[in-house]
């Protein structure tokens, strides 16, 4: 599966998921109406080289987004942007193992992206779902091919954060300002 309707559309279907992705991942799905007007008010003021897509929203006015590239990244409502995952795939792969991107924005800080070990720390110190909501993650990321090894989800995570060209939003108007990368690595 890699069509970004049909992971919408599955996860739609599945109220269990809804919630877990909203409660454990801060991501949230919205009318394309919504999504649309979230991302027009996040870039208001400011460009960006890539065209973007809304995907979902967490609950403080942050959006994610696709790029025209494939790329998954996140426009928080804090001033800051970058990728997280080379394909539809893969993000929803990271969102599930990992949960929110801002906490990991900010373990960037300290250097969870420097090592498998590093990552694996931060990746402990993650509340770990029920065993029901274990079981029905599984199966989610077994019905849509999502990898779930650890080690490749460090992999994965780590191509995104690094990828190049940036996710990087400018300001065009002098009461904005650019946005700051969202992980902090190198």
């Amino acid at each position: 599966m890699e069509n970004v309707q049909q992971f919408i559309d599955r996860i739609k279907a599945d109220s269990y998921m809804q919630h877990y992705l909203s409660a454990e991942c801060d991501f949230d799905l919205e009318d394309d109406k919504q999504l649309e007007d979230d991302l027009y008010y996040l870039l208001e003021g400011g460009k960006c080289r890539f065209k973007l897509t809304p995907l979902g929203c967490d609950g403080s006015g942050g959006v994610y987004v696709l790029a025209d590239d494939g790329r998954v990244g996140y426009i928080d409502s804090e001033g800051s942007a970058g990728f997280a995952a080379m394909s539809v795939r893969d993000f929803f792969a990271v969102l599930l193992c990992c949960g929110y991107l801002s906490d990991w924005a900010d373990a960037s800080q300290d250097g969870c992206f420097d090592s498998l070990q590093g990552f694996m720390e931060q990746l402990e110190d993650k509340i770990s779902p029920s065993e029901d909501y274990k079981k029905r993650i599984a199966e989610f990321c077994c019905d849509c091919g999502l990898e779930t090894d650890p080690e490749a989800i460090y992999e994965m995570f780590k191509k995104g954060v690094f990828s190049q060209p940036p996710l990087e939003i400018k300001a065009i108007d002098d009461d904005y300002e650019d946005y700051d990368p969202l992980f902090k690595i190198g």
